[in-house]
């Protein structure tokens, strides 16, 4: 029988994989970095908005 290897991050429990917590809490605090980041640009957008300006993301930032 030839088994091929398991990623280290998942856990099989009754025949169904599980992630392992701390892949959970990684995508979790990802999610809200970019949520964080969104609102910033947003709020950079509304304010520009305001004073008649486009906003225009900077490359640097978008990339982060």
């Amino acid at each position: 029988m030839i088994t091929r290897p398991r990623p280290a991050h998942l856990i099989t429990a009754d025949g169904m994989p599980l992630v392992r917590p701390y892949v959970v809490e990684w995508e979790r605090e990802r999610d809200e970095r970019d949520r964080r980041r969104l609102q910033r640009e947003r709020r950079r957008a509304a304010v520009l908005a305001t004073l008649g300006q486009d906003y225009v993301p900077v490359p640097w930032e978008a990339a982060a």
